[in-house]
Formats: structure tokens, C-alpha cells, sequence
């Protein structure tokens, strides 16, 4: 090989090795900065075990396929009557990794006992596509199970499609006036229930996973649908 070549590939080496250590020194730093944002929110980090990641991954799975999905740059925190997560979900199933999730929250409590549901927010009927672009996201949701329309609701109806793969009169059952009326107060939530658990993030904020005021807010919007849910068990057994 003559000198030329020799300094090419040199050159190449190089390029490579760099954009190497810069992807390394990038996920660090996005690692570093997730664990800090976490740990000023009073959670703390934590490994995810098998039973966690099975929990939270059954929740995003679709009826029959094999999806692998993994939990990472995991941290928990105590809260009364349960325990609250900040997770990565990522899907491992093709040749490269998927965010599903980018540090979204999920809360655990014996408390919950939600049926299987998932809620995605409607396109704002203020644009004129919107309506094609809701019939889309109604067919997308109908691959995670089957929709479910409010019409006693309208204006949570025009705020949120829900969709669940079993269950849905108990998913009709779950959204009463009280929890209707919450969710049609608030805009983008996204939502993935079933049983003892919840997972909470918002579409239009995935890039802010790295930004502090974006995950406190996040925290704070899924204490306020725990509270929703509690205060719905109460008025409950009051009536």
C-alpha cells in the first residue's frame, strides 16, 4: 500500500474512532443528566428487574406480536400508597434500538385496578386536517385493541381516542363523569393502563426528556391522574 493510502485509511480510522467516543460521551451525558433530573425529583436510580419490565412491557405490547422491549435509565420513588417510575422503554426486537418511551412515568398501587385501556390525544379540531388525520389515529389505535367512543362525553370524546383489547364496559364503567370531566380538561396526555399500573407521558414532549421543568411537570400530571383515580374510589364508597 502506498503512502497515499496508507494516509486515508489513517484519516478513516480516525472519523470512525471519533464518532465513536462522541456517541459514548453523548450517552453518558444524556444518562448523567436524566439520573440528575431524576434524583432532584426525589426519585432515586434502580435497576429494572424482570417482574418491572414485564409490567410496564405487557402494557405496550400488541395483541400477538413478539415485541422485545427493554427498561433503562430506571429510577423509583416512594409515594403514599404506591411507588412511581421514570423509565426509557425501548423496543430491542429490530436490528436497531426504538424509544417508545424517553423518561416517561409509570405509578404502581394497589389502589388503581384499571382496566386495559390505552388514551392517545386527538388531532385539535381547529385544523382542517384533523379529521382525517383523528380517522388514522383511530385505525392505528384499533392494532392495540378495540375503540371506544363516549358520546355522553363530547368533549372528552373530541379530546381522546381510548381503545382497550378486552373489557370495555369496564373501561365505559371507568370514565364516569368525574373522570371525564378530568381528562377533558387537559390536552396531549397519552396513557397505558391495566390493573395495579399506569404509565404516563405526553405526545409533543419526548425531546424534553433532558429538560428538568418538562419531568417535573410530567411528575406532577401523573400524581394528579393518581389523585383523579383515588378521589373517584371515594366518591365511591361515599355514594
Amino acid at each position: 500500500m502506498d503512502l497515499t493510502g496508507v494516509f486515508i485509511l489513517i484519516t478513516f480510522l480516525l472519523f470512525f474512532g471519533g464518532m465513536v467516543f462522541l456517541a459514548i460521551q453523548s450517552s453518558r451525558q444524556d444518562i448523567d443528566k436524566k439520573r440528575q433530573i431524576a434524583q432532584s425529583l426525589g426519585f432515586s436510580p434502580v435497576e429494572a428487574d424482570s417482574k418491572l419490565t414485564n409490567q410496564i412491557a405487557i402494557l405496550y405490547r400488541r395483541p400477538g406480536a413478539q415485541t422485545r422491549y427493554e427498561l433503562r435509565n430506571v429510577s423509583r420513588r416512594v409515594i403514599p400508597d404506591g411507588e412511581m417510575y421514570l423509565f426509557d422503554l425501548v423496543d430491542t426486537s429490530g436490528e436497531d434500538d426504538s424509544w417508545t418511551e424517553r423518561q416517561a412515568v409509570a405509578i404502581i398501587s394497589p389502589h388503581l385496578n384499571m382496566p386495559p385501556l390505552n388514551l392517545f390525544p386527538k388531532a385539535d379540531q381547529k385544523y382542517a386536517i384533523s379529521g382525517l388525520a383523528n380517522k388514522v389515529l383511530v385505525w392505528g389505535m384499533s392494532f392495540m385493541g378495540t375503540h371506544i367512543d363516549f358520546p355522553e362525553y363530547p368533549e372528552f370524546a373530541s379530546r381522546y381516542i381510548v381503545s382497550s383489547n378486552e373489557a370495555t364496559d369496564w373501561v365505559r364503567g371507568y370514565f364516569d363523569q368525574h373522570l371525564a370531566g378530568y381528562f377533558s380538561r387537559t390536552k396531549m396526555f397519552m396513557i397505558h393502563a391495566a390493573g395495579n399500573i399506569f404509565t404516563f407521558s405526553e405526545m409533543g414532549t419526548k425531546l424534553g426528556d433532558r429538560d428538568p421543568s418538562v419531568i417535573s411537570q410530567r411528575v406532577n400530571n401523573a400524581l394528579d391522574i393518581f389523585r383523579a383515580r383515588k378521589n373517584k374510589i371515594v366518591q365511591g364508597v361515599n355514594s
